[in-house]
């Protein structure tokens, strides 16, 4: 793997760590923080979209071992990074695969990154808000069925010739609120199906206007 294939596998990779280790405590030992190179440590904080106060993080870690941090070089490396990171296709990955944007681009670089991270978030809330609505009409269904044989059940009891008063008043009754039940079931499974179909056609639209590849 040549060096820009690498980068650009660190860039995809970064956007997930870049959710994942923002406010996390540094893993470096005591030999790292010794022989530590903070121009590249810096580098691949800045690829990885982390936030500047991330050397705070490094610092106190090393602290713990006698080592400050070297600020010029890691501001440096991680300068270096984010040039990398502030891609507008970046924005638009992380935005879609629901990750977060810790503010760390500037100038027109951050406008063209921000504006590809809103619409990779819009698709993903798009796609989001899909499934959920998928769901919800999946235990609708599940709901009628599970009405469907609760009145069967009632209803065959309900025939039987041999049937105390008493039960068959009980059974009469719940048969009554299985109905009401198994109507409000239809109802809101009527109304999540318009709901869903609305949803899958705002995505696809989305999904259609896309400026980068899915």
């Amino acid at each position: 793997m040549n060096i820009l294939s690498r980068t650009r596998a660190a860039v995809a990779t970064g956007l997930l760590a870049a959710a994942m280790l923002g406010g996390c405590a540094s893993s470096m030992d005591k030999d790292q923080c010794v022989t530590a190179d903070w121009r590249t440590i810096g580098y691949e904080d800045g690829l990885h979209g982390l936030p500047a106060d991330r050397i705070a993080v490094h610092r106190a870690t090393c602290a713990k071992h006698q080592v400050t941090p070297n600020l010029v070089a890691y501001s440096e490396g991680r300068d270096h990074g984010l040039r990398e990171y502030c891609q507008p296709k970046n924005g638009f990955r992380a935005g879609i695969d629901g990750y977060g944007y810790a503010n760390v681009c500037s100038g027109a670089a951050e406008a063209a990154f921000v504006d590809s991270y809103r619409y990779g978030r819009q698709i993903h809330e798009a796609r989001t808000e899909l499934r959920s609505t998928q769901a919800r009409l999946h235990s609708a269904r599940e709901g009628v069925a599970r009405t469907d044989t609760a009145i069967a059940n009632v209803t065959a009891e309900l025939v039987q010739p041999r049937v105390p008063s008493d039960r068959r008043a009980w059974l009469a009754t719940e048969l009554v609120r299985l109905a009401q039940e198994r109507t409000d079931f239809v109802a809101r499974m009527d109304q999540l199906t318009h709901r869903t179909q609305e949803l899958a056609l705002n995505v696809r639209e989305l999904e259609r206007q896309s400026p980068y590849p899915l």
